[in-house]
């Protein structure tokens, strides 16, 4: 019931004395601020008397199994509307259409529904545990899938492409991301575990957001990729359909 709602609404000075110092959500620690709508699986941090404090706990909730829990309903759910999306055809003329296909799709509706948070009894949420087993099983099967359609090809297309090819897939990626490493650090004075999260994101790496994950305990790589990866997925999706029709 507390999805969506904003802290200044809850009044928990006025009804149990009680002061929010802090939130954390998804591993950012927020500033409370009256209108922060309040997201499922926010953890507060409030100040107050011990009797007031298990009233906010009594409102807010302090769940730990529902938090772990998978309702796997909703994650269903938006998969279909996902498919059902990327199936459309935005048509901008005559030469030009857009098409969100599978993975822009989901990735799109997955953005509107989280924004939304709530549809009735639907929590368009996951929790943090599902959502770590969903994204290593993901990239568990993507790696395979990857491997097994390279791996039958691999010698016939370096016989036939020799090292040119590997040359250019290499200066393709090494390229843009020392560019960008030199950019972030020296220009922008980026952290650098928020750097790395971005270099994936903007590559769409998921590989490389594992790499960097194992390097740390911190979240922050996770974050920033999760902030980067949506928008260079749609621009990747847009672009590519673009130099498609101007070619064929």
């Amino acid at each position: 019931d507390m999805i969506n709602k904003q802290l200044g609404d809850l009044n928990l000075m006025k009804n149990f004395g009680c002061t929010v110092t802090r939130i954390r959500r998804s591993g950012i620690d927020l500033s409370p601020s009256p209108d922060l709508a309040l997201k499922f699986g926010d953890k507060l941090m409030v100040v107050g008397e011990k009797d007031g404090i298990k009233g906010v706990a009594r409102l807010l909730s302090n769940d730990t199994k529902q938090l772990s829990d998978t309702d796997f309903f909703p994650i269903a759910l938006g998969i279909v509307l996902g498919v059902l999306f990327g199936k459309l055809n935005i048509s901008f003329s005559d030469s030009l259409s857009f098409s969100p296909g599978l993975t822009g799709g989901i990735l799109m509706v997955a953005l509107f529904l989280s924004a939304i948070g709530k549809t009735g009894p639907i929590l368009w949420s996951m929790s943090g545990p599902a959502n770590q087993l969903l994204r290593q099983l993901g990239l568990l099967l993507f790696l395979a899938e990857v491997g097994t359609s390279a791996g039958r090809n691999l010698m016939a297309t370096f016989q036939e492409s020799g090292w040119l090819l590997f040359g250019v897939g290499a200066a393709i990626t090494l390229v843009p991301m020392l560019v960008a490493v030199c950019v972030g650090l020296f220009v922008f004075k980026i952290n650098i575990l928020d750097l790395l999260g971005t270099i994936t994101g903007g590559m769409t790496s998921t590989p490389g957001l594992a790499a960097a994950d194992s390097m740390t305990d911190s979240n922050i790589p996770s974050v920033a990729y999760a902030t980067v990866y949506p928008i260079a997925m749609v621009f990747l999706i847009l672009i590519i359909q673009v130099i498609a029709s101007a070619v064929y």
